[in-house]
Formats: structure tokens, C-alpha cells, sequence
């Protein structure tokens, strides 16, 4: 199921108009059901989810490796996912209903009535716990030859088929050695999270993978590609300052509005090879 909606809809175009029917991206709440840890938020292309749950984890510092979740769960959208790790229900007191009723077991309708008329944070601007306390510098001598990357967000768009369809999602591609993993969602936080999930999974070594996606490059994605180590991240649009500051301290590389044929390099220029 693709998720997807046609509605009817008026276009003008040349001092013209007329009647056409449009797609539109089925966008859905998700509620993430982490341990006992508060419940989180995300408006959500709900595909994928379960890689989104692992790709979360490890992009907010909650698990190491994909080995340190022992059980995933899906309910409609809600995804339950239990890890070997203590995240602990006192973290949040006020909570504590909530916890009870996941130990419970329940289909969730309360829960998610009760986080509506609270109100909860979202991954949309960066997570929960979307900042470093310290940041461990990236050491990974992997490179690229600067043609690929241009091959590389071609094929990213290409391989976008909810994209192309509605143009309403951002897509995120991870690509290790000859394997490359390509993954949407409304959200670009989401889409990234996909495609990390899905290379844990797969037990890719991320010192040797790297990400090109569509979106803005602040310091919060920058944070998130830190935490698992993957050493580029390419885009077709901007950095914020932000980012160019956390990327410069993680010793990441990042490279920016990749568009036609050229591309903008704002940090460790060394893992591009410029003549190649």
C-alpha cells in the first residue's frame, strides 16, 4: 500500500485553468513506545516503521547497535519497542498512567487520547534529546570520488517513487559498499532514521557508509549521523550555521547543494576526492 490520496483539485497554468486530480502523500501520527520512557509523537508516511523505531534509537543515543533491541511491535502506527538497556519510567513521573497501561497491554486508544490533550514532543525539529554533551570526532578514512556524488543524488531522485508521485515526502539514501538503501517519509528527520534502522539491520559497517538525502542539514541531523558514525552526509539543499558547527567539531563531512553539476564542500574536505 502506497498511501497515497487523488483529489480533485483546479490548476492554472498560462492564464489557464482546469480540473486535474492530483496525488497527495496519506500522512499518519505515529506514537514511538520506547521501554517505559515517555511516549513520542511523529506525523509520519507510516512505511517502514519499524526501521524508523531502530534508526530513532541509535540516532537519540538510546541503544549502541541493533543488537541492543530485543523486541519491535507494531500496532496500526504505534510501534512498541522494547530494549536490553534500563530507560527507566521515573525519568518522567508524570507519566506514570501511561506507563501502566503499556505494561497493560492495551490497544492504546487511551494513550494516544491522553498524549493529544498533552501535547508531546516531536522528531520533526530534532528529537527529544537533540543535543551532544561531547562530541567524539569522527576518525574514519573512508572517501568518495567527487563524480559519485553527483551520480548519487541522481539516483536519489530517481529512486524516489512517492516523490515523483506527489513531490509531498523527503527521501534519504544510505549506501555501503555496492549495497544502497533508499527510504521517504514527510518528515527528513524520518527518512534518515529509515535508512539508518535498515543498515543496522543489516549489520553495515557505518564507518565505511555514507547518507545523501533531501533536506536541510542543521545541527540536529548533524548530531544523529555522529552518534552512529557515518562520516558524509551529502544533500542537495543547505546547511544551517548550526550544523556547519557540529559537523566541523564531529570531524564530519558535509557537502551541500548538489545540484546540475556542482556541489559545495563546507567541511573535512578530505574524504572527497576532487579529481575523480
Amino acid at each position: 500500500m502506497d498511501f497515497l490520496r487523488q483529489t480533485e483539485v483546479i490548476q492554472w497554468k498560462d492564464g489557464k485553468y482546469f480540473t486535474i486530480k492530483e496525488n497527495s502523500v496519506d500522512d499518519e501520527y505515529t506514537y514511538l513506545f520506547i521501554d517505559y520512557l515517555p511516549p513520542r509523537k511523529f506525523s509520519t508516511y507510516p512505511k517502514d516503521l519499524e526501521d524508523f523505531a531502530i534508526g530513532y534509537c541509535l540516532g537519540e543515543g538510546l541503544i549502541k547497535d541493533y543488537s541492543d533491541i530485543e523486541s519491535i511491535s507494531l500496532d496500526g502506527t504505534n510501534v512498541l519497542v522494547s530494549t536490553r538497556l534500563t530507560h527507566n519510567p521515573e525519568e518522567d513521573r508524570e507519566q506514570e498512567g501511561i506507563v501502566q497501561e503499556r505494561k497493560g497491554n492495551c490497544e492504546h486508544a487511551c494513550v494516544c487520547r491522553l498524549l493529544e490533550y498533552q501535547g508531546v514532543n516531536s522528531d520533526n525539529a530534532g528529537g527529544i534529546r537533540s543535543e551532544l554533551k561531547s562530541i567524539e570526532p569522527n576518525v574514519s578514512d573512508f572517501t568518495i570520488n567527487a563524480t559519485q556524488i553527483i551520480k548519487d543524488i541522481k539516483h536519489l531522485t530517481d529512486e524516489a517513487r512517492i516523490w515523483q508521485k506527489t513531490a509531498g515526502v523527503h527521501v534519504a539514501q544510505l549506501k555501503y559498499e555496492d549495497k544502497i538503501i533508499i527510504r521517504e517519509d514527510v518528515s527528513r528527520h524520518v527518512a534518515v532514521d529509515k535508512v539508518i534502522g535498515a543498515a543496522s539491520k543489516e549489520g553495515y559497517d557505518f564507518s565505511r557508509c555514507y547518507i545523501s538525502y533531501s533536506g536541510r542539514m542543521p545541527a540536529d541531523m548533524l548530531i544523529k549521523v555522529i552518534r552512529v558514525g557515518i562520516p558524509i552526509i551529502i544533500s542537495n539543499a543547505a546547511p544551517a550555521s548550526s550544523g556547519i558547527d557540529v559537523a566541523r567539531m564531529g570531524n564530519i563531512t558535509m557537502v551541500g547543494f548538489v545540484r546540475d553539476n556542482r556541489f559545495t564542500i563546507f567541511t573535512a574536505p578530505e574524504r572527497i576526492n576532487l579529481d575523480k
